[in-house]
């Protein structure tokens, strides 16, 4: 019997993950993009609208607040960065454009895609913690409202920051998903 407080031996083959921050943060990121994707593909047809994601925590560790949004049907990529408003990230908009010249290449297309690049006014973080969640409300109301609330530039409706109700919908969603997943 064992006593309590006491750990027991482990085979040696036995092993624990841990995880950091940054980790646990991308696969909250990456199990919600399924969510949406889930809601794009599986919802109504018009919901597909041509777009894709594109995460730049998964290149650029430092940029998890940033989202790119392609739209395939325009050539654009809207930028979206709730740390502020300002400039483009730079080397991800080097990183973009070039994976566009690689598709191009890789789909035997003789078209020189350069895409149009739109930085979207969005709502912006108070602080330094709630650059994922913000990232995932945007793609939620893009995925909700379609390509015409970027074309809009209506991100957060007006918003300058979300509320913890806008946020909160955010994490209900994601562990209703993720319940579901490893109960099913």
């Amino acid at each position: 019997m064992e006593r309590k407080g006491r750990r027991r031996n482990r085979p040696k083959d036995d092993f624990e993950a841990v995880l950091t921050m940054d980790e646990l943060n991308s696969v909250v990121i990456v199990s919600y993009m399924m969510v949406l994707f889930n809601k794009m593909k599986y919802g109504s047809p018009e919901r597909d609208h041509g777009i894709g994601f594109v995460n730049p925590s998964l290149i650029l560790p430092k940029d998890i607040g940033v989202l790119g949004v392609l739209d395939m049907k325009s050539n654009t990529c809207y930028y979206l960065d709730s740390l502020s408003s300002a400039n483009f990230n730079m080397q991800l908009k080097q990183i973009v454009d070039s994976t566009m010249v690689l598709y191009a290449t890789q789909s035997g297309s003789n078209k020189r895609i350069k895409l149009n690049w739109v930085n979207v006014t969005c709502p912006v973080q108070p602080g330094g913690t709630e650059c994922g969640y913000y990232m995932l409300r945007f793609m939620k109301e893009i995925v909700e409202e379609g390509i015409e609330v970027l074309v809009k530039d209506n991100i957060g409706d007006g918003k300058v920051e979300y509320t913890t109700d806008d946020i909160d919908e955010i994490r209900e969603e994601w562990s209703e998903f993720v319940t579901g997943f490893i109960y099913r």
